[in-house]
């Protein structure tokens, strides 16, 4: 079974970087606990990406990504953290991919 890989590309509001890395750190906390099996962030530092922050998190495969996105969406963690954080604007979502790792 090839490995999954979620890329997501944000680009933070002038002066909210530091905001977004807070609140997405709190996010990775809540995605691992429901089954993410790696998530690594990023600063982009050259290319298309600067300035930019790139998440990528690592899936055992297609399965286990929808298995573990559904976990996320019934989580009540991820819910009251989308309610607290429902009027913060930090960042701007630039990409979110699905990708399969060729064998």
């Amino acid at each position: 079974m090839a490995k999954a890989y979620e890329i997501s590309v944000w680009k933070p509001h002038t002066g909210k970087r530091a905001e977004f890395i807070k609140s997405m750190k709190e996010v990775i906390a809540i995605f691992k606990d429901s089954g993410v099996s790696e998530i690594i962030m990023m600063s982009g530092h050259a290319g298309k990406d600067v300035g930019n922050i790139v998440m990528i998190q690592t899936y055992k495969g297609l399965a286990d990504n929808g298995i573990v996105n559904e976990a996320i969406n019934e989580s009540p963690t991820m819910a009251s953290w989308m309610e607290q954080n429902k009027n913060n604007d930090t960042a701007a979502l630039v990409s979110h991919d699905l990708y399969i790792e060729e064998s």
